[in-house]
């Protein structure tokens, strides 16, 4: 019997070994496996707007890789890797690990994938991770930019409610006319932080961005949800051509707080933080162009003042006229006589002020007119004239009336020759007046070499500072630094050489193009003492 009983012990003491065995192999293989490079994502569903985490964990000699290259099929890699390395000493062996983590946002929706991922060392290990298919929803609330409609759509889907629409204050408009389109941002839930992650390009439009600091938050109750409406950008849009222009969405990226428990009573002290992106829907304008009619000098509604016409040491008749209203007037032709002029003109390029308010962008544009009468005497300045296209009111003529004066004949520095009001016949007259020309034309040329040569220097300094264009901003950080001026004074300063700055900054922000970037960069710096 004792016997019996032994040789069950011996066979159940077997049997518990058997199995330890078995279990420590079983761990064995589970650990090893989880050590082995893998490719995996934090989801395989989800919503255009949401980020998609991909994480890449290398073991053994793998680790000696100092990147990987993710494919991607319908996602985009935002940012760079983080990577993170771990190292521990088993039984006296070190083992490392090393991951990559990558974040990455979907393209469109339908199927997307992650993947094939080749894992290559320098002593010739291959790799390769099998691919990961990832399914992107289709976003009803992309293709609106109804609030109520898009927080509707975000809750249906269990999304945070945070959406920013985009307005504009007309859908049909002319060529060159204004048309002013206001971003809101809505937010209802826990947001640590937000930023613009990528501004509209404007290729079809000259743009002006508008004054916001006046706007304030305010809440808004859509039903039974709270949110909090703001305004983030506000642009004065002028189009450039004709057709279907499409204004493109405005992303915003934000980090939300997540609650990690909802049911907890201490749930809203816990949570997680978690990226996410939103943009407006496109919105597309019908650009009219100008009806057929006779030319246009320019588009909006403007009006022309002209300053008294005055003649100063026998010098040019100097007239100095002036357009100002809501039109793009950058692009503005200089008005022009109405009928023929007995004599020259030269035209000089003066000031041009922008003001940029909360609804609209509107801009005064001098000139300086310099008429050299071809007579001695009573002399008539014919009307000047702007042909001006209203969308309002169609095609009009601004007109400021014909001027008569006495003047004393003048001799335009670029016309070479000599003009006079009778022949001459004696050689000391000749003489004087010979004189006199030569006298005038080296006036002219002092007055206007060395204005050359300052605007030969400007175009110098701003081919120096506009290029490479990605170094423009550390260049202008220098320059302001060079001028002991304090970048955050410059951008709250109230006068023109703030406006200057403004514009170029935003310019520089909003990625506008090289040429827009140059001309205000000139402008700037005419203005930097």
């Amino acid at each position: 019997m004792n016997r019996m009983q032994n040789a069950e012990c011996r066979m159940q003491n077997g049997s518990r070994w058997a199995m330890r065995v078995l279990l420590l192999h079983f761990a064995f293989c589970i650990l090893h496996s989880a050590s082995a490079n893998e490719l995996t994502v934090d989801r395989t569903t989800l919503n255009p707007d949401d980020t998609l985490s991909i994480v890449v964990s290398l073991d053994g000699s793998f680790t000696s890789l100092d990147s990987v290259n993710i494919p991607l099929q319908n996602l985009r890699i935002v940012g760079g890797a983080s990577v993170s390395t771990q190292m521990s000493w088993i039984n006296g062996t070190l083992t490392q690990r090393k991951t990559f983590q990558y974040q990455a946002r979907p393209i469109a929706s339908g199927a997307a994938l992650v993947g094939p991922v080749v894992l290559e060392t320098r002593d010739g290990q291959r790799e390769t991770l099998a691919p990961i298919p990832v399914q992107i929803l289709p976003d009803l609330a992309a293709g609106t930019n109804d609030p109520e409609r898009i927080l509707r759509e975000l809750l249906a889907t269990h999304r945070d409610p945070f959406f920013v629409v985009a307005e504009v204050d007309r859908t049909s408009a002319f060529v060159g006319e204004e048309i002013v389109v206001t971003w809101t941002l809505y937010n209802g839930t826990s947001v640590e932080g937000w930023e613009l992650s990528n501004v509209p390009k404007r290729e079809d439009f000259w743009s002006e961005q508008l004054e916001i600091r006046s706007e304030r938050p305010e809440t808004v109750m859509f039903g039974q949800v709270p949110m909090q409406k703001m305004v983030i950008l506000r642009l004065a849009l002028f189009p450039l051509r004709s057709g279907p222009v499409t204004i493109a969405p405005l992303e915003v990226r934000a980090e939300v707080m997540r609650q990690v428990d909802v049911g907890s009573p201490f749930g809203m002290f816990e949570g997680n933080v978690v990226g996410i992106t939103r943009h407006s829907a496109p919105i597309t304008i019908d650009v009219q162009p100008i009806p057929p009619g006779p030319p246009v000098d320019v588009v909006g509604d403007v009006a022309m003042n002209c300053g008294k016409a005055v003649q100063a040491n026998g010098g040019p008749v100097v007239v100095d006229v002036a357009l100002s209203g809501r039109a793009n007037l950058r692009t503005a032709a200089p008005p022009h006589w109405a009928s023929a002029l007995d004599g020259s003109t030269q035209i000089e390029e003066g000031k041009l002020n922008v003001v940029r308010s909360s609804d609209a962008a509107t801009m005064t544009r001098h000139w300086k007119l310099l008429v050299f009468p071809s007579h001695a005497g009573r002399f008539t300045l014919p009307p000047l004239a702007t042909r001006m296209f209203s969308p309002a009111g169609g095609r009009q003529e601004l007109r400021c009336e014909a001027v008569t004066l006495n003047v004393t004949e003048a001799v335009a520095p670029a016309s070479g020759g000599v003009r006079t009001s009778r022949p001459h016949s004696a050689d000391r007259t000749s003489a004087l007046l010979i004189a006199a020309v030569v006298a005038l034309a080296l006036i002219a040329l002092a007055l206007i070499i060395p204005r050359l040569r300052r605007a030969s220097a400007l175009r110098k300094r701003v081919r120096e500072i506009a290029r490479p264009p990605e170094e423009i901003r550390a260049k202008l950080q220098a320059l302001l630094a060079a001028h002991n001026l304090d970048e955050a004074a410059l951008l709250r300063e109230q006068t023109d050489r703030g406006d200057a700055y403004r514009s170029l900054h935003s310019r520089l922000d909003f990625d506008g193009s090289q040429e827009e970037v140059e001309f205000r960069l000139r402008d700037f710096l005419q203005l930097l003492k």
